[in-house]
């Protein structure tokens, strides 16, 4: 039988794993930079998102009734830094946002997108409690439309040109 790979040769490989950058916002306001968002379904539309024990966010989110994706474009890599760091209260101090019409929770001006998500369902997993959100709204904010990416420990842009 094969050994179960380590914390730190699992880690290595998702590093090889490009994924879109977002800041998850919700009521406080609080904000974190997330690459955990998934497509769960189109119908109904259905977003997934996986939030570890240990952060700030998971105590917000346990009782919370709605959280808000905010997708970053290639531009915002600072915005996404600032909410991927330890924050104190205030952290949105200087940030041009407003609420969401539809939960009330901060919607980043210049995201290219922002989803708006009501919880439907927590689903505990290893260290990280999985929220099924149900698509409530889709902001387009007239941002970039470039997507920020994380792949390798760092934060890039896509390719100009498609693969072929």
């Amino acid at each position: 039988m094969t050994p179960q790979p380590t914390a730190e040769v699992f880690r290595q490989a998702m590093r090889r794993l490009p994924t879109g950058v977002a800041v998850l916002t919700t009521r406080g306001p609080h904000g974190m930079t997330i690459n955990s968002a998934l497509s769960v379904s189109l119908d109904p539309p259905t977003l997934l998102v996986a939030i570890g024990h240990r952060t700030r966010t998971h105590g917000l989110l346990a009782h919370a009734e709605s959280f808000t994706v905010n997708v970053l474009g290639a531009g915002q890599r600072a915005l996404a830094a600032h909410f991927a760091g330890r924050r104190a209260v205030g952290e949105f101090g200087g940030l041009d946002w407003y609420p969401s019409p539809v939960t009330g929770d901060p919607v980043l001006t210049g995201s290219p997108v922002s989803i708006d998500c009501r919880i439907d369902r927590r689903i505990e997993a290893a260290d990280h409690t999985l929220l099924l959100g149900a698509v409530r709204h889709v902001h387009s904010t007239g941002g970039a439309n470039d997507p920020l990416v994380f792949a390798g420990r760092d934060y890039r842009r896509l390719a100009a040109e498609p693969v072929r």
